[in-house]
């Protein structure tokens, strides 16, 4: 069986150049034993009684309440108010039946958790997960998750009319640590919860949240903070100020009530190399201050609200796009957090010089396997040219994962069944199974066989020279299946 089995991965593998990695798995032995969390019983940590991270032999892992090594492995969006049609056409108007449903199609393909929560809120604008009823499924289900504490909307949950928090108002504070109150103690001694998240997509448009707060009315909570901060970098030097920002003020000080400060689009990927050169480098390091001290600000906030009810479970934090915050911002929320949760792999951003910045593990908190887009029509993001093409995509990406020693766990950006909605007018594909319900056996079999390997893969992790190796692997496929470019041909 041992050869057979062998056989079939290599033979998966091969045309993602993958094959060599099977060589020392293939004698990894049994089916591995898990315990009823997911755990592999091979590898041992320490016995909390909680879920928690631990580097055990070089390698970073989550460890279950029983004291076994456990790689969380999800999808981000496996309960979604937009993929209401599929439920509703394959379960009516049974959600217990859609959900149970949906945590055997998960476990089936080798999902061993919902480390993104019931459903994220910008997934669930309409309301149609039940999330007590999801949660009592998982509990039922011995399913672990994630519970949300969250921060910041998406940019998706924001309705007409509606504008940005100053998130350094008391009142701000007090918003968070009400929902710290509501979501934490009914939970604090679940041994089954992997811990707290804060959201998906904080500071998306980070430009936006700046400059929103230095566009609030005098001396506001946020101007204020911004403006104290802005003039201990320039040591009171307005000259300089004024010099970088082509102002003309008396003092710095004068931002508090008046002279908005804007920063252009470009600065919200300044982090990006090929963009960050474009720009003024002092107005970058600025920007970057600025962006850290609010996520520091926010990050405190809830973590000082979540510890005054539970001192046991993860802070996983905000799932936040990698080109956000810098390894030095990273660093410095790292005393309020558990891992850092960058979204993804970019060949551009190396996740771990994030990890290393913060001296933290990490899981990769939304990660890309691309969409297709039928008769090639769409805005054509992360397009590939075929379902079978994201599955080469999701099969290299857990790979690469998989023998990352800082990566602990990831959640891919995708949704059980195909959607409507938010994104129907981007004429995305997303799914594994259509929006009739119809399984995609080109795609399911390769997430199967790769996430089924978890073990096997996860308990061998390679070096910088073997991620890199990697790294180009999964850059070629990108390439390779990449729809635009197959058009160009």
């Amino acid at each position: 069986m041992k050869l057979i089995h062998a056989f079939i991965l290599l033979r998966l593998f091969a045309a993602s150049g993958l094959a060599f990695l099977f060589t020392a798995a293939s004698g990894f032995g049994a089916e591995p034993e898990l315990d009823q969390y997911g755990g592999w019983t091979g590898i041992k940590g320490k016995k909390t009684g909680f879920f928690h991270v631990q580097e055990i032999d070089g390698r970073n892992w989550f460890v279950t309440p029983e004291g076994n090594v456990f790689y969380p492995v999800a999808l981000s969006h496996m309960l979604s108010g937009e993929t209401r049609t599929a439920a509703k056409t394959l379960f009516g108007d049974d959600k217990e039946a859609w959900i149970r449903d949906s945590v055997a199609k998960a476990r089936g393909m080798g999902f061993n958790c919902a480390l993104g929560g019931a459903s994220s809120p910008e997934r669930n604008l309409n309301g149609f997960v039940d999330i007590p009823l999801a949660e009592r499924v998982f509990e039922e289900e011995m399913f672990p998750y994630a519970v949300g504490v969250i921060l910041l909307k998406h940019p998706w949950e924001f309705v007409e009319g509606e504008t940005l928090p100053d998130i350094f108002d008391p009142a701000y504070t007090e918003l968070i640590e009400a929902r710290a109150k509501a979501a934490v103690p009914p939970v604090k001694d679940n041994p089954l919860v992997l811990g707290y998240y804060y959201g998906f997509g904080a500071f998306n448009h980070s430009q936006d949240w700046i400059n929103h707060h230095m566009s609030l009315g005098p001396n506001s909570h946020g101007r204020v903070v911004i403006t104290d901060l802005l003039d201990e970098r320039y040591d009171g030097d307005v000259n300089a100020f004024n010099e970088v920002y082509g102002m003309n003020l008396k003092r710095i000080a004068d931002l508090k009530a008046k002279a908005e400060l804007v920063y252009e689009k470009d600065f919200g990927r300044a982090n990006y190399p090929a963009i960050g050169k474009r720009l003024d480098p002092r107005k970058v390091a600025d920007f970057n201050a600025i962006i850290s001290h609010m996520c520091i600000h926010l990050y405190k906030i809830a973590h000082a609200a979540i510890r005054r009810y539970d001192q046991n479970h993860l802070i996983l934090g905000s799932f936040i796009k990698e080109w956000a915050l810098t390894p030095e911002s990273w660093k410095a929320a790292a005393p309020y957090l558990d891992v850092i949760a960058p979204q993804h792999w970019n060949e551009s951003i190396s996740i771990n010089d994030l990890a290393d910045g913060a001296g933290l593990p990490m899981i990769v908190s939304d990660e890309d396997v691309g969409f297709h887009y039928p008769n090639n029509k769409g805005n054509m993001y992360k397009g590939l040219i075929s379902h079978e093409a994201r599955g080469e995509i999701y099969q290299a990406t857990l790979m690469r994962h998989f023998k990352d020693p800082q990566t602990t766990g990831v959640t891919f950006c995708m949704c059980l069944y195909d959607q409507e909605l938010a994104v129907v007018h981007k004429d995305q594909e997303t799914g594994i199974y259509t929006i009739d319900g119809i399984p995609r056996p080109g795609l399911i079999s390769r997430i199967h066989d790769i996430n089924t390997q978890v073990y096997p893969q996860a308990s061998q992790p390679f070096g910088r020279k073997g991620l890199e190796k990697l790294d180009a692997q999964l850059r070629k496929l990108w390439e390779e299946r990449d729809i635009k470019a197959h058009l160009r041909r």
